[in-house]
């Protein structure tokens, strides 16, 4: 449907970028953005016969431009931070201590998201952002099985065989702090590298593994 409208603005000279219905047209000033958004949208309305979303376009700077899911500042390319909200937003949900289901499952869910997030979004530079989100993680898991347990003799039971430290399995396991902070001091006896001997993605890893795409 759009064919006409890239083959329009090549015509003109212009330099854009379209994906899908979703496209950017790259000018030098505000007022030259503002002749092509004109010329555009009398263009889509009165040739092609098509509704132009009027509040989702707009004429702005490229440093405040979002596209896909991405912004662009100082040559490099990173992710929105909406997206980014939602991305966190998601993995609150799949690390909810009030979802009933088993480890192995959330782990498996886990995985296919981050994963496809990554796929996506792992083009993007710096990783600064998945670092930051990797702790956070892991102690969200921490708070799984500290609820997953439920019983103080069940987790000292659980932490014993992991830790093989039984004073201080017996000593977390007792502890009276809510599970939020209980969750904290889980990270002396569920450490990272067990987190993913079990299943658990990290994050900076995964965004190495897209490397191909940078």
């Amino acid at each position: 449907m759009l064919d006409d409208l890239d083959k329009y603005l090549e015509r003109k000279g212009a330099k854009f970028v379209r994906y899908a219905d979703d496209f950017v047209v790259l000018v030098g000033s505000r007022k030259a953005g503002e002749r092509w958004m004109m010329n555009i949208t009398v263009y889509l309305e009165r040739r092609l016969k098509l509704q132009v979303n009027m509040e989702k376009s707009q004429v702005i700077r490229f440093s405040r431009l979002e596209y896909l899911g991405f912004m662009f500042w100082n040559k490099r390319i990173r992710v929105s931070p909406a997206k980014l909200r939602e991305f966190g937003s998601r993995l609150k949900e799949l690390t909810g201590r009030n979802w009933s289901i088993s480890m192995d499952k959330r782990l498996a869910q886990l995985r296919l998201t981050v994963r496809g997030w990554m796929n996506y979004y792992g083009l993007s530079e710096p990783h600064s952002h998945w670092k930051d989100l990797v702790g956070w993680l892991f102690r969200r898991l921490r708070l799984c099985y500290w609820v997953m347990w439920k019983r103080p003799r069940t987790r000292m039971t659980n932490l014993c065989k992991i830790t093989k430290d039984l004073p201080g399995s017996i000593g977390i396991g007792r502890t009276s702090h809510g599970p939020w902070k209980a969750s904290k001091l889980l990270g002396l006896c569920l450490s990272p590298e067990w987190l993913m001997e079990q299943g658990a993605p990290h994050l900076v890893r995964e965004w190495e593994r897209c490397a191909h795409l940078r």
